[in-house]
């Protein structure tokens, strides 16, 4: 019996890691936190495009830079969302996602993003990138703080973004940034640059 609590408990892990891998997120125990979000936040005001300039760490990731994303707000208050990265070692454009953020109705800061696919709807939700999103902060002119987690029972699994409207980021802007998080608790040190040099037009 004990043996087989055991096994029971190895297997439990060891499907749990493998499942943050796939993720590509920070595993953290318990449920996700429940962070604020930008209050009023103005969906008219935060379209048009983005830079990706920090991050956290992301497996899927490690070989891509100049990463831009462009928000377009349809009629309905949903956004129309076009990613667009690039192969960091020769600068090859690599993905071009396509998708929808829809604002939740009772926080019009936490969106809801799906991939535009054929697939069916079990298999799109498991896509990478899919998921719920919180921004945590945004001065709608320089810089935006995304954050999405996932919750896997006893463990969390989490992703940052750092979105600017230029390819660098100012001193100022970044110390804004940097101010929110520590407001929140979380540590800055889990950021790294996206590589921005060299990128090709999109």
């Amino acid at each position: 019996m004990c043996d087989s609590v055991v096994r029971f408990l190895v297997t439990v892990a060891f499907f749990t890691s493998c499942v943050v891998f796939v993720r590509s997120q920070r595993p953290g125990f318990g449920q996700c936190p429940d962070y604020p979000t930008v209050e009023n936040f103005d969906i008219k005001k935060f379209q048009g495009e983005w830079y990706e300039v920090e991050r956290s760490f992301y497996v899927l990731e490690l070989v891509t830079g100049c990463t831009t994303l462009n928000f377009t707000s349809r009629p309905d208050n949903v956004f129309k969302v076009a990613i667009k990265t690039a192969n960091r070692w020769n600068g090859n454009i690599m993905i071009g996602l396509l998708g929808t953020a829809t604002p939740q109705r009772w926080n019009r800061a936490e969106l809801v993003f799906k991939i535009d696919s054929n697939l069916p709807p079990m298999l799109v939700r498991a896509l990478p990138g899919v998921g719920n999103y919180k921004v945590l902060g945004t001065d709608y002119t320089s810089f935006a703080l995304l954050y999405s987690c996932s919750d896997m029972g006893i463990l969390h699994a989490d992703l940052l973004w750092v979105l600017a409207r230029e390819r660098e980021l100012s001193v100022t802007s970044r110390v804004q940034v940097y101010d929110i998080l520590n407001t929140l608790n979380i540590d800055p040190a889990r950021l790294t640059l996206t590589k921005h040099n060299k990128c090709p037009k999109f």
